[in-house]
């Protein structure tokens, strides 16, 4: 099992944006002790995949695993409703409402957002938002301290700021979902957070698997989440 840096964040789709390597959340390192054998080291690796396999008790690891890379939203069916109150706070985003809005206001049409759609996708630790401004991506989940992250930079674009906090939420259900176990997709998600693909910066510019990245099933699935918001505010 491969264990990559894990970085939820929310791209581009020229995916030209930077991302400050302190805004990278990583999983924990697993590291074999100082001094062993090879035959200690190999007894170590063995026993950590394992206990990935044991950890998933839904399907066979590997089974799961050929099926979190390579993915496309068309292969989705997401299942969720968009409820009158989302579809309220929807009109809130609506760029002639919008842009008539204070800063405070706005903020609080974000939380009221981040907390229905905390209810609706069943999350009891509703995650905070967090605000940074500078040029980087349009936002990111940092499951460490359970936050959304949102660029200021962005607020004046409602529509994709709709977008940006859905596909941030959708990634913190995933979290939460991942760590309950009780469906076949719960699994998909604990192994696509385990073999977690984060794109590289190129010094050049551009990125390294950012294919790769774009393309594995919980990108897919929260872009696949996020467009059901895009899409409603096209018809109201």
């Amino acid at each position: 099992m491969l264990r990559y840096g894990k970085t939820m964040i929310r791209f581009s789709d020229v995916s030209e944006k930077g991302t400050s390597p302190e805004k990278i959340e990583k999983h924990t390192d697993i590291k074999p002790l100082g001094g062993m054998t090879d035959q200690e080291a190999d007894a170590f690796w063995k026993a950590e995949f394992q206990k990935a396999h044991d950890e998933v008790s839904l399907d066979e690891y590997d089974a799961l695993l050929s099926e979190v890379f390579n993915r496309s939203e068309d292969e989705l069916d997401i299942d969720f409703c968009i409820d009158d109150r989302l579809a309220d706070l929807l009109d809130q985003f609506s760029t002639e409402t919008w842009e008539y809005m204070d800063d405070s206001e706005r903020e609080e049409i974000i939380s009221e957002f981040v907390s229905a759609l905390s209810e609706d996708l069943g999350l009891e630790d509703m995650p905070e938002v967090a605000v940074f401004d500078d040029d980087d991506a349009y936002g990111f989940y940092a499951p460490a301290d359970n936050t959304i992250n949102l660029n200021l930079q962005y607020f004046d674009d409602p529509v994709e700021l709709v977008n940006t906090i859905a596909h941030e939420m959708r990634h913190a259900y995933q979290e939460n979902r991942a760590g309950l176990l009780e469906t076949r997709e719960d699994a998909l998600y604990r192994v696509n957070l385990d073999n977690y693909i984060s794109p590289i910066p190129l010094p050049g510019g551009g990125w390294l698997f950012f294919t790769d990245y774009q393309d594995q099933y919980v990108e897919v699935d929260a872009r696949a989440f996020a467009n059901l918001f895009t899409e409603a505010m096209k018809y109201e």
